[in-house]
């Protein structure tokens, strides 16, 4: 599991903003920058801060982070929530492959129906 540097910096990354300017616009040299983007409980006040800078609502990657304020929402923000929606059903969509791959040699299809069901279940839009 990414700790928040590490999710901070890919969305950084993924922005087009270069960190140098970025780092510029928070006040910090570009090795301060990457050193946060190591820090694993970076504070939620430098992660607004680089949202506000880059125009990203980062409520979507910590939804228990307090907002005083209502930020705009990013499209970008929407685009990349529906990604990783779009790898949580392909790594289930995989796992279902090989287990109905596995279960079709079997002769227990009452298995196969229920994992099925699970995986239905578990699938949360």
């Amino acid at each position: 599991m990414q700790h928040r540097g590490e999710i901070i910096e890919n969305v950084v990354r993924k922005s087009g903003i270069s960190l140098s300017v970025l780092a510029a616009k928070m006040g910090l040299s570009r090795n301060t920058l990457y050193n946060r983007f190591r820090e694993r409980n970076l504070s939620y006040d430098f992660i607004l801060t680089l949202g506000a800078i880059i125009h990203y609502n980062f409520a979507v990657e910590f939804p228990e982070m307090k907002i005083d304020e209502v930020l705009t929402e990013d499209p970008r923000a929407e685009l990349w929530k529906v990604e990783k929606k779009y790898k949580d059903l392909l790594e289930k969509y995989n796992k279902l492959l090989k287990f109905l791959l596995k279960k079709s040699q079997d002769v227990d299809q009452h298995a196969v129906n229920k994992k099925i069901k699970e995986l239905i279940n578990s699938s949360a839009f």
